[in-house]
């Protein structure tokens, strides 16, 4: 990773610190510097205003899914259910890796809800990759809705445990592998 990319990087893990300790509204460029160890100025080279840095935020999380995902699908040996697979096994490894980043990101996009086409136009993608996926669309699309659901669970922190999780990411996974049969 070049030192340019790390420090957007740190930028934006500091811009998701500051919005999980004290809300969207105490997320100021000042204070983003500081958390990031960066000058005001070094900031404004990379992101020149609050909203250039949410919107990268924005386009981070999901570039960096969708390729992750492209990249999941590309290497699974079967083809039928692959991108849905793809989707539910990232979806949650990501979400946890991320976590600080996607929970400020939600907060940011109640206060903002210009943050959202992103995110929409890649869930969009990835929807019509699961709907071509071989399975029946209606089945991968109800697998995906439960997946996205099982997500916004872990993100509110609304008590799922770890073997629940587990235990429903395999059975949705295994959902895409008995259209196989």
């Amino acid at each position: 990773m070049s030192k340019k990319t790390q420090t957007q990087e740190n930028i934006l893990k500091a811009a998701a610190e500051i919005i999980n300790t004290g809300g969207v509204l105490s997320l100021t460029l000042e204070a983003v510097a500081k958390k990031a160890g960066v000058s005001k100025g070094g900031l404004l080279y990379h992101y020149p205003s609050k909203d250039s840095l949410m919107d990268k935020m924005a386009r981070y999380l999901m570039q960096n899914f969708v390729k992750d995902v492209e990249t999941a699908a590309n290497s699974d040996p079967c083809e039928k259910g692959k991108w849905t697979r793809a989707y539910t096994a990232l979806t949650f490894s990501q979400l946890e890796s991320h976590i600080d980043m996607n929970t400020a990101f939600l907060a940011a996009v109640a206060t903002n809800p210009r943050l959202l086409p992103p995110v929409v136009e890649a869930i969009e993608t990835l929807q019509a990759r699961i709907e071509n996926d071989g399975l029946s669309p209606v089945t991968a699309t109800i697998i995906r809705l439960a997946v996205d659901g099982v997500y916004y669970n872990r993100l509110y922190g609304m008590g799922l445990t770890e073997d629940t999780l587990k235990e429903v990411t395999e059975r949705l996974i295994s959902l895409t592998k008995e259209a196989n049969r």
